[in-house]
């Protein structure tokens, strides 16, 4: 897989988790066209991608299931460090 679509598969996987546990509202919003962003500009959607994680880092203690918790955290995680590796930080 690209580093595009590895991209956008774990902003995928971060924001189903978000869904599944009913707590996407404004994160969805400002995550959602980044997907979009990738395929044309990898680097400001991951610029981006990194700008909006800290604000959703404070989102996992809105997680009431430990299971979904830590598949958000995991998300969050490996989507952070893709980011990072794209932006050479």
């Amino acid at each position: 897989m690209s580093v595009r679509g590895e991209f956008r598969r774990l902003l995928e996987e971060l924001l189903a988790a978000l869904r599944d546990a009913k707590l996407a509202g404004d994160a969805e919003r400002a995550l959602e066209p980044l997907l979009e962003r990738a395929h044309d500009d990898l680097s400001g959607a991951a610029e981006a991608a990194l700008a909006l994680l800290p604000r959703l880092a404070l989102d996992a203690r809105a997680f009431s299931d430990a299971a979904a918790r830590r598949r958000f955290e995991d998300a969050f995680e490996r989507l952070d460090a893709v980011c990072r590796i794209i932006l050479g930080r």
